[in-house]
């Protein structure tokens, strides 16, 4: 059996059900063999479909964290996740090159997303971010954040020639590592439970627990003869990706 394994997931959360808006966030993960990858993307909530480009970006990154580690890249090495940035900015503009108007518009409409990802092998792992959220390491929570003006750096800036800076960590030893965009990371229960390995035994287990966070409840009291109703953990959008070794 495979000892090291990754999952993620994404729900959108009971606001934006509410008001029947698209979900913003994204997440993806990836394992093959001893080399496991996830990654989690928070659209911007003035985006009007920030979910565009949260999801391209996930789904890039995702794909070039596996070349690189299937190739034999170190998990911890910042080498990796240069590629990773150059890869998702190719893939930005290459999409933006076939779409008409001004460039910066469709970027402040679709491509700005946060971006908090893990990779790990038997040797190493790391974190890497651009923007808000939070990650885990070994049940241990860093926050990223928050920003001034409720602005955090996105990555396609750069498009525009404005560079912005990532966070990058290593965490050789690690045993478990959680990433989470920013909606998730305010969850109640905090991060940590997410590192149970039950998260990634069931690959969908991650997206149902993040579903009944997301879920308002109501009973009724007969007593008072009325009901109550209890509101949603989860009012943004959410998404989590685990890595164990």
């Amino acid at each position: 059996m495979n000892t090291i394994m990754a999952t993620a997931a994404a729900v959108t959360g009971a606001r934006h059900r509410r008001s029947a808006r698209n979900g913003q966030d994204a997440a993806a993960a990836w394992s093959a063999g001893d080399a496991v990858a996830v990654v989690v993307c928070d659209g911007c909530g003035s985006g009007a479909s920030s979910e565009v480009g949260a999801r391209l970006g996930a789904r890039v990154a995702i794909g070039v964290l596996a070349q690189r580690l299937a190739a034999g890249a170190r998990a911890d090495d910042p080498a990796l996740w240069q590629g990773v940035r150059a890869g998702v900015l190719r893939a930005l503009a290459a999409v933006l090159e076939q779409m008409p108007g001004d460039r910066a518009g469709a970027i402040a409409e679709h491509f700005l997303f946060t971006i908090v990802a893990a990779a790990a092998t038997r040797e190493g792992a790391s974190v890497w971010a651009i923007g808000d959220g939070a990650y885990a390491i070994d049940h241990v929570t860093r926050t990223l954040g928050p920003f001034a003006n409720n602005q955090p750096p996105y990555l396609a800036y750069e498009i525009l020639g404005d560079p912005v800076r990532a966070c990058f960590e290593p965490a050789a030893r690690a045993a478990s590592i959680v990433v989470a965009t920013d909606g998730a990371a305010e969850l109640p229960c905090g991060l940590a439970p997410f590192g149970a390995p039950r998260f990634v035994a069931n690959p969908d287990a991650v997206r149902r627990a993040l579903a009944v966070y997301a879920r308002d409840a109501e009973r009724i009291d007969w007593d008072a003869r009325r009901v109550v109703r209890t509101p949603a953990a989860l009012q943004d959008d959410g998404a989590i990706g685990v890595l164990l070794r």
